[in-house]
């Protein structure tokens, strides 16, 4: 299992996966599907699109980003007109731009935030709302945004504003402002799991079932390659304690049971967290999520010059798998 703690690298690592195929058009494509297939999917609750469904576009803005700006444990303040129907967004910092800023073994996709810009605009613009950003502050992982009904863009200098006049601007009546600190949050933003999957069916349909084990191989070499030299260095041990970090992490411990002996490590895991919280958003795994499990753990075997055998994996992810040192 990938932890939805570890998708954003994921993402930027498949940014550059279709670029090196296809060039910036292929990027451009898949943010587009995402769009489309993602977060303007009516079917999940928790999309943008589900949520101007229910709430109208300002009001399903409002309520998406007060969802997914909490759990991905953001620092920033928003200031909700109710009057003139327009929100402003201020993000102080961004944990996952910022986690991409601050790895030294991987570089971000050179144009990565602008993934936010294209996937978001489309979709409320189908709702009468117009979107706009400013990424110029990226890489201190800061950035701004405004959105407001389409043809009455507020006289407003969002991109100048500072934090402290917005506060003397709430009036506990029209105007509201939210102030959030990271620490006022934990970063676990599940939904990330759906994205993630989504990005290997993508793969997949495009380019075939073997080009996500191209990917996914790509991606473990590159992101995990620090934790593949503690395990080269501290063997089965090792690997033991980074799978039960990763169920920890994801709140599910009681799902993860490893068994240690001198050559060998059996990991049982009796259903998927993952597959658990797709059904509550009336979501399916796809054929490729599997790979999450076998591709991955496969490729940090080789690499770590161990075997690796799947002995199962049933529909709702319980699953068992045996590393060997060779």
């Amino acid at each position: 299992m990938i932890s939805c703690t570890e998708f954003i690298p994921l993402y930027s690592e498949f940014f550059k996966y279709l670029e090196a195929r296809d060039g910036e058009k292929a990027v451009q494509k898949y943010w587009l599907h995402i769009s489309d297939t993602s977060i303007g999917d009516k079917t999940n609750p928790n999309s943008l699109a589900s949520k101007c469904e229910l709430y109208g576009g300002f009001g399903g803005a409002k309520a998406y980003w007060g969802h997914t700006l909490t759990e991905e444990a953001c620092d920033f303040i928003k200031l909700y007109d109710y009057e003139r129907n327009f929100i402003f967004s201020h993000m102080r910092h961004c944990p996952s731009r910022g986690m991409l800023n601050d790895f030294e073994h991987v570089e971000p996709y050179h144009n990565y935030c602008e993934h936010c810009n294209v996937i978001y605009s489309r979709v409320l613009e189908k709702y009468g709302i117009e979107y706009i950003r400013d990424n110029s502050k990226i890489e201190n992982a800061e950035c701004r945004s405004i959105l407001y009904e389409k043809g009455k863009k507020p006289d407003f200098d969002w991109k100048n504003i500072a934090d402290e006049e917005l506060h003397a601007l709430a009036n506990g009546d029209t105007v509201q402002v939210v102030d959030l600190k990271t620490e006022d949050n934990k970063y676990l933003h599940r939904d990330f799991h759906l994205l993630g999957d989504n990005a290997l069916k993508y793969c997949g349909d495009i380019y075939g079932a073997g080009a996500v084990k191209d990917f996914l191989s790509c991606y473990v070499k590159n992101y995990y390659s620090p934790i593949i030299k503690n395990i080269r260095e501290n063997g089965l041990k090792a690997l033991s304690a980074w799978i039960e970090k990763v169920y920890e992490t994801e709140e599910a411990s009681e799902l993860c049971h490893t068994e240690l002996k001198d050559n060998s490590l059996t990991v049982t895991i009796d259903k998927s967290p993952v597959i658990e919280y797709m059904h509550t958003l009336n979501q399916e795994p796809t054929e490729y999520y599997i790979e999450e499990t076998k591709t991955l753990y496969a490729v940090i075997a080789d690499e770590c010059n161990m075997s690796f055998s799947l002995e199962y994996y049933n529909e709702d992810g319980g699953t068992k798998f045996v590393f060997e040192n060779k």
